[in-house]
C-alpha cells in the first residue's frame, strides 16, 4: 500500500489530501498540524487518515514521515527550511519529498534533503473537490514509475499536468493563483447587481449560478473564444458589455495581474535560497 505523509497540513494540504483520498479511501496517509485543534477538524474531515499535532506531540513529523513513500510538505515557504533539516534524518533514502511550497526552488530543496528525489507541485484549492489543477515538476532523480505514481495519486484532486521546474510561475500566475482571479470577478459582478437594485442575496445566487453554468459549457467545449463569440450577437446587450471590458483593457490587466503572481514567486524563491543557504 502507497503510503503518503502530509507535513504541516494546512488549507492547501488538506485540499489536496481530500482530492486524493476520494479516489482511494485505502492508502496509508499520516497528516500533521501545528494545533490540537486543527488536527481534530482535519481528522472529522479525513476520518481515514491518521491526523497528529506538533501540540500533541512534538515529533509528530518525524513519526508521520518515516517509512513514507511520499512526504507532502505543506509548510510555509520561509519554514521549509527547519522543517526539512527536522525531517531529514527521519527520511528513508527512496522517500519522494513533493514540496507545495511557493517560491522554493528545487536546488534549494535539494541542499536541504540531499539524498531524496524531489518533485514540485503546485495545486490550487479546487483540488479540494477534484476539479483543481496541479502542477508536477520533478527532479532528474525521480524515474518515471514514479512520476506515473504520483500523476495517479494526485489525478483524483484534478488534472495533473506536467511541467519544468521553469514554468511553475506561469502556472502559478494562472492557475493557482488564478482561481482567487474569477472569484474576484464574481465578487465585483455580485456588487454590480446590487448597485442596479438587486438584493444581494439575489445578485449572488444569480451570479454563482452563470459561473457555474459558464464553466459547465466550458468544459464541454475548450474554446473560450468561440463560447464568447457564440453569445455575442451583433448590436445586443452581450457585446455592449464586452466591450466595455475590452475598452478598459481586460487583456492587458488579466496579463499584468498573471505576470505579477508568477514575478512573486521567483522574488519568493530568492529570498528564501538566501535564507536557506545563509
Amino acid at each position: 500500500m502507497t503510503s503518503i505523509a502530509s507535513i504541516g497540513t494546512g488549507n492547501m494540504g488538506s485540499a489536496l489530501i481530500k482530492g486524493i483520498l476520494s479516489a482511494d479511501e485505502k492508502l496509508d496517509v499520516r497528516a500533521t498540524t501545528n494545533s490540537a485543534a486543527s488536527a481534530k477538524r482535519l481528522a472529522a474531515e479525513l476520518p481515514s487518515a491518521t491526523i497528529i499535532s506538533l501540540e500533541d506531540d512534538a515529533e509528530a513529523n518525524q513519526k508521520a514521515a518515516a517509512g513514507a513513500d511520499f512526504v507532502f510538505l505543506g509548510v510555509k515557504p520561509w519554514m521549509m527550511a527547519d522543517t526539512l533539516r527536522e525531517l531529514a534524518p527521519s527520511l528513508d533514502a527512496n522517500t519522494v519529498l513533493v514540496s507545495m511550497a511557493a517560491g522554493v526552488a528545487m536546488d534549494d530543496l535539494a541542499t536541504l534533503a540531499p539524498k531524496n528525489p524531489i518533485v514540485r507541485i503546485m495545486p490550487n484549492t479546487p483540488s479540494a473537490i477534484g476539479h483543481g489543477v496541479i502542477a508536477l515538476a520533478p527532479s532528474s532523480e525521480v524515474d518515471e514509475t514514479t512520476v506515473d505514481t504520483l500523476r495517479t495519486l494526485l489525478s483524483g484532486a484534478g488534472l495533473v499536468v506536467a511541467l519544468k521546474e521553469a514554468e511553475i510561475p506561469a502556472m502559478t500566475g494562472i492557475s493557482g493563483s488564478g482561481v482567487a482571479y474569477f472569484f474576484l470577478l464574481a465578487e465585483t459582478m455580485i456588487a454590480a447587481g446590487v448597485k442596479m437594485g438587486l438584493s444581494e442575496e439575489t445578485a449572488k445566487q444569480m451570479v454563482v449560478a452563470t459561473a457555474d453554468g459558464a464553466g459547465r459549457l466550458l468544459s464541454e467545449k475548450p474554446d473560450p473564444s468561440a463560447q464568447r463569440q457564440a453569445v455575442s450577437s451583433k448590436g445586443g446587450t452581450t457585446l455592449a458589455g464586452l466591450q466595455t471590458f475590452i475598452d478598459a483593457g481586460l487583456f492587458d490587466i488579466a496579463e499584468a495581474a498573471a505576470q505579477a503572481a508568477g514575478d512573486r514567486s521567483l522574488e519568493m524563491e530568492k529570498e528564501n535560497s538566501e535564507v536557506i543557504n545563509g
